[in-house]
């Protein structure tokens, strides 16, 4: 779709065309602009946007940066059952950013998203384990949920891995 005929579709209302812009303009690192179409094609209902809009806030990036807002949007998206937006939220419940710390909380979002084969979220679910956040402290399930991530082609899951099968 040429640029113009797009852009004309988004000022006109267009989720996907909204959308799209937004995924363009991040791309091309314009965040702010991104900002502005995600946001729009977001209040319309759109998960990825919701989602993207949170990663904006969650970054600083085109927005200033706040956990509070970013969490927010990844909910909207999430509760539309966006793997993303599901293991976003997790991983600001994990760490207590925008929201008060709860690890249970974590770990059912990210299990929701890695149940749907969301590498970062079952990475994030073997750190649990590994570090007893929540769970308890079990070397076994941190290096399933990691080897799961991993047969992905996750970098960080294949190096928690390594890390673990050498002290074994």
């Amino acid at each position: 779709m040429a640029a113009d005929s797009l852009l004309a579709l988004a000022e006109q209302g267009d989720v996907q065309a909204q959308l799209r812009r937004g995924m363009d303009c991040d791309k091309a690192g314009r965040y702010d602009e991104a900002a502005r179409w995600y946001r729009q094609a977001a209040e319309q209902g759109d998960a990825r946007a919701q989602n993207n809009l949170g990663v904006l806030y969650k970054d600083g990036q085109g927005v200033g940066q706040d956990y509070a807002e970013a969490a927010r949007w990844f909910a909207l998206s999430a509760g539309q059952g966006n793997t993303l937006a599901q293991s976003n939220l997790g991983w600001l419940y994990q760490n207590g950013l925008g929201v008060e710390q709860d690890f249970a909380v974590a770990e059912r979002l990210y299990r929701l998203a890695a149940a749907k084969g969301h590498a970062a979220a079952q990475n994030n679910l073997g750190t649990m384990f590994l570090h007893g956040m929540g769970l308890p402290c079990d070397t076994d399930s941190a290096c399933y949920w990691f080897d799961l991530a991993a047969q992905q082609g996750l970098p960080v899951a294949r190096q928690n891995v390594a890390r673990l099968r050498n002290k074994e």
